[in-house]
């Protein structure tokens, strides 16, 4: 694969025509659905423990990373056996930054191991959980080729908690489950087109098509969580504008998202988002907040004759 791989994107920059150093560290995942909700996460997460300590229920959150590999981008095709196709690229010294260390494996009969493990040991007895070697547990691994434990040929880095970035901290997006390797370096996050023969919007993503699916995906949360002023039935006035006060909460279009969306969300979603949003309105409702208001409304109509089991939006202008 390595012809396949443009020639900048091969070498450091202190050794420009080395085939067997890279200044990319790459998170590669099972799908382009994977990669896709990575991506609009701005996350990477760090689900399961890794290291000398992960076997220790008390200590397993001090050991769940996210992985990286520092293979050069020519090499990345061994992944496939792990059934990983598609990935994620950082400069190295960006996930140096966010705490990234280099795995340090080594063989369980030899003399490092076998100090490290028995510090790890003696503090674990001792319930000394603030000591300094669990900060080291987590970059350490053996190397047992008895047990058939021998992946130092990954060349991995871990990040202990996960990584959060935004989209430009991203080198490159990686895809090997097509003829032609997809090395994607220049990418947005795709906008929002309308279609004037259905009436709706639709995404185009600038990346993968899974991309604009998330996208798509979230805005259906969006619309399902959040009302227009007029759905939610709020007063207008023309000179005064829409009447919020004793029927809801205003949210504008960006507090609206960073209320629904998880914290550490890549700004450049949140911007996209708002630019297919704001045109439809600039303000929203809550939508359980209005269901609310509607129930007291009914509720408190004691001279219905009959009950109607079908929800109207009250109509607050009345």
């Amino acid at each position: 694969m390595g012809s396949e791989v443009p020639e900048h994107l091969l070498g450091t920059q202190q050794h420009r025509n080395a085939r067997d150093l890279s200044d990319y560290l790459v998170h590669m995942t099972t799908s382009p659905a994977a990669l896709a909700s990575i991506i609009t996460a701005g996350h990477i997460e760090a689900r399961k423990p890794f290291g000398l300590g992960r076997g220790l229920n008390t200590v397993a959150n001090k050991h769940r990373a996210a992985c990286f590999t520092e293979m050069p981008l020519s090499e990345l095709d061994r992944l496939r056996q792990r059934n990983k196709s598609w990935g994620i690229a950082f400069k190295r010294d960006f996930v140096l930054k966010q705490g990234g260390q280099r795995v340090w494996y080594l063989d369980i009969d030899k003399a490092p191991y076998q100090a490290l493990h028995g510090i790890k040991e003696a503090a674990f007895e001792n319930r000394d959980w603030d000591n300094p070697i669990w900060n080291i547990t987590p970059f350490v691994d053996q190397w047992n080729p008895e047990k058939n434990y021998t992946f130092d040929w990954e060349r991995e880095w871990r990040v202990v908690g996960g990584l959060r970035f935004d989209l430009e901290d991203v080198v490159l997006l990686i895809g090997l489950d097509g003829v032609e390797p997809l090395f994607h370096e220049k990418f947005s996050i795709g906008a929002p087109y309308y279609d004037a023969r259905d009436m709706t919007y639709q995404w185009a993503a600038d990346t993968i098509p899974e991309v604009g699916a998330n996208m798509d995906a979230i805005l259906e949360e969006f619309h399902a969580t959040f009302l227009t002023p007029d759905n939610a039935g709020i007063p207008y006035d023309n000179e005064d504008g829409y009447m919020w006060a004793g029927c809801a909460t205003a949210y504008e279009t960006e507090d609206a998202l960073e209320y629904l969306l998880p914290e550490g969300t890549p700004w450049e979603v949140l911007q996209a988002l708002a630019d297919h949003l704001n045109p439809i309105s600039v303000q929203w409702a809550e939508r359980e907040e209005v269901d609310s208001r509607g129930d007291d409304d009914l509720d408190s109509d004691e001279g219905s004759e009959e009950e109607d089991s079908t929800f109207q939006l009250p109509n607050w202008s009345l």
